[in-house]
C-alpha cells in the first residue's frame, strides 16, 4: 500500500470519529492527495512530490558515513529532514535545503508523530551569501508549530491528521487551502507557517538564500512506536509551483509567541546554594569545584543579524551549555574525568516548577576529534527525590531540585549517569576527554513557548576530586 492510500484510509476514519457520521473509504467528501493535486493543477499550479527522510548526526558520524565531520551536540533522538524538489524542472533532484520562490509553496499533509512530550515542526533559514561567499546560517525563521499550538481535529495532537502550508505568499497559502477543502481536508487542520519574505532574499540562483524544514521529537511514551514513526514517517511532501508568476502578496513577519510569565525560580536561588553545599558536605574528604552553566542559542533573529550559525535554534526552548562548548560562544571550561573522579549535576527541576514541559541534559565528547557526540543523556523522569538526601529533612524544596551524579564508573550505584561511548565504536572515552553539557527546557506550559531567560535558575555542576584542583 502506497503512502497517498494510506494517507486517505486514516482521514477517512479521523473523520469518521469527529464527525459521528458514517463515510464509505474512499468517499468524494474525504481527504485524497490525488484530488487536492488535481484541484491544485486546476488552478495553474504545477505539483512537484517530495519525500520525508530521517537524519542522525551522532549515528552518522559514529558509523564514518562520508562527509559527516562530526555530530554537532545532537540530541538523542533522530530527526525527520523535509527533502524538497530542487525545482519544476528539476523534480528528481531532492534537497534538504532548497530554494523557493517568493510565491511557491511547500506543502505537507500526514499524521502527526506518536505521544511524545514534544515535537516541532520548524522552517529555517539554512545558508546565505554573506560577503560573497554561501556560508551556513541555520536559525529559526520565527516559532516553530509545536503539539501545544499545532491544528488538528483528533482528540490529542498526536496522531491525528495534519496538513501544513509553508510559504511567503498570502495568495499563494489561500489558494492551497482552498484546494485542500475541495480535496476534503477540513479547515480545522490546516496550518500555514510563513517565510518571512521581509527576512529573506527568495528566488533561485546564487545570492538567493536556501531554507530548510526539520521536525523534532522527543521523549516518546512507547519507543518502539516513535522509531516506527521515525523510520517509515506517514507524510507526503509536495512542491507547489504557480505557472505563471503573478503579483507577489508576502506575508509580513509573523508575531512570536511572548516569552515569560513574570514568575521566576528565584525564590529557589538560597536554596540552590544550600543544596550545593549538603552535596559537598556528603562527600567529605574530597576536594570540590565548580562549573557555571551559561545560556544559549536564545534568538535566532539575534543571530540572523550578527551571521552567526547556531546549527538549529529554537524559540520552543531555553538551553544551557556548560564545559567545553565554544562553538555556541559558550563555556570552554575542560572538563575531564579521571577513574577516580565524578561529577555532581544539580539545580532546579524546571518541570516541577512550572518552567517547561520536559527538561533533559546531554553529555557530549566535545572535542572535534571525539565527534561532539552524546555520551550520556537524563531528563526530568529521573530527578524526584535525588536532591532530598542533601536538604533538612521534610525541606519540601526537595521536590523542586534534583542532584545526579555523572561518572565513568557509576557501576550499581543509583542516581548515577554512566558515561559510555556504547554502540559508537570510533570514540573512546578516557581521562582526557573534554566533556561538554547542554541542558534543555522545552515549551513552559503557560506561554507554548521557552521560558524567559531570567525567570530560569541556572544549573551547575560540582567537580569532585581526591586532589586538589588546578586554578
Amino acid at each position: 500500500m502506497n503512502i497517498k492510500m494510506l494517507l486517505s484510509m486514516i482521514m477517512s476514519t479521523v473523520i469518521l470519529l469527529v464527525s459521528g457520521a458514517f463515510h464509505p473509504t474512499g468517499s468524494q467528501e474525504l481527504g485524497d492527495l490525488d484530488k487536492f493535486e488535481t484541484a491544485l493543477e486546476q488552478d495553474g499550479f504545477v505539483v512537484t512530490p517530495g519525500s520525508v527522510a530521517v537524519f542522525n548526526w551522532a549515528k552518522d558520524w559514529c558509523e564514518s558515513k562520508p562527509g559527516v565531520g562530526h555530530a554537532w551536540y545532537a540530541n538523542t533522538e533522530p530527526y525527520l529532514a523535509l527533502q524538497v524538489p530542487k525545482s519544476v524542472e528539476e523534480p528528481s533532484v531532492q534537497q534538504q535545503r532548497f530554494q523557493l520562490r517568493p510565491d511557491e509553496a511547500i506543502v505537507l499533509i500526514g499524521l502527526t508523530p506518536p505521544p511524545e512530550k514534544y515535537f516541532g515542526f520548524y522552517p529555517y533559514l539554512s545558508t546565505r551569501m554573506i560577503d560573497g561567499e554561501r556560508r551556513p546560517l541555520k536559525v529559526s525563521l520565527g516559532d516553530a508549530v509545536n503539539n501545544a499550538t499545532i491544528k488538528t481535529i483528533g482528540p490529542t495532537p498526536f496522531n491525528s491528521m495534519v496538513a501544513l502550508i509553508f510559504t511567503p505568499d498570502q495568495g499563494t497559502d489561500a489558494r492551497v487551502r482552498a484546494a485542500l477543502r475541495r480535496a476534503g481536508y477540513p479547515e480545522a487542520i490546516i496550518n500555514t507557517v510563513v517565510f518571512p519574505a521581509s527576512m529573506l532574499n527568495l528566488g533561485y540562483g546564487e545570492t538567493a538564500d536556501e531554507l530548510d524544514i526539520t521536525v523534532r521529537n522527543a521523549m516518546w511514551e512507547k519507543p518502539a512506536d516513535g522509531d516506527a514513526y521515525i523510520n517509515d514517517p506517514p507524510l507526503q511532501l509536495f512542491r507547489v509551483t504557480p505557472r505563471f508568476e503573478g503579483t507577489a502578496d508576502p506575508f509580513p513577519a509573523p508575531r512570536l509567541r511572548v516569552r515569560g510569565t513574570g514568575q521566576t525560580e528565584m525564590d529557589l536561588m538560597s536554596k540552590q546554594g544550600e543544596l550545593r553545599q549538603g552535596i559537598i558536605d556528603s562527600y567529605e574528604g574530597l576536594h570540590a569545584k565548580d562549573y557555571l552553566a551559561l545560556p544559549s542559542g536564545y534568538e535566532g533573529y539575534d543571530h540572523m543579524q550578527t551571521f552567526f550559525d547556531l546549527i538549529g535554534d529554537t524559540r520552543d526552548g531555553f538551553f544551557l551549555d556548560a564545559g567545553y562548548v565554544p562553538e555556541f560562544r559558550g563555556p570552554t571550561d575542560e572538563i575531564t574525568l579521571a577513574d577516580d573522579e565524578f561529577l555532581m549535576i544539580y539545580g532546579v527541576n524546571h518541570v516541577a516548577t512550572g518552567k517547561s514541559t520536559y527538561q533533559s541534559i546531554n553529555v557530549y565528547a566535545s572535542k572535534l576529534e571525539d565527534g561532539k557526540v552524546s555520551i550520556g543523556f537524563v531528563d526530568d523522569r529521573s530527578f524526584p527525590g535525588t536532591a532530598t538526601p542533601y536538604l533538612p529533612q521534610g525541606d519540601p524544596a526537595g521536590k523542586l531540585m534534583y542532584a545526579y551524579k555523572v561518572s565513568r564508573n557509576c557501576g550499581s550505584e543509583p542516581n548515577c549517569l554512566q558515561l559510555s561511548s556504547e554502540g559508537c565504536p570510533r570514540l573512546t572515552i578516557d581521562s582526557d576527554t573534554f566533556l561538554g553539557f547542554m541542558y534543555r527546557m522545552y515549551l513552559e506550559p503557560a506561554t507554548k513557548v521557552g521560558a524567559a531567560m531570567p525567570e530560569i535558575l541556572y544549573d551547575r555542576i560540582l567537580k569532585f576530586s581526591p586532589r586538589a584542583p588546578q586554578p
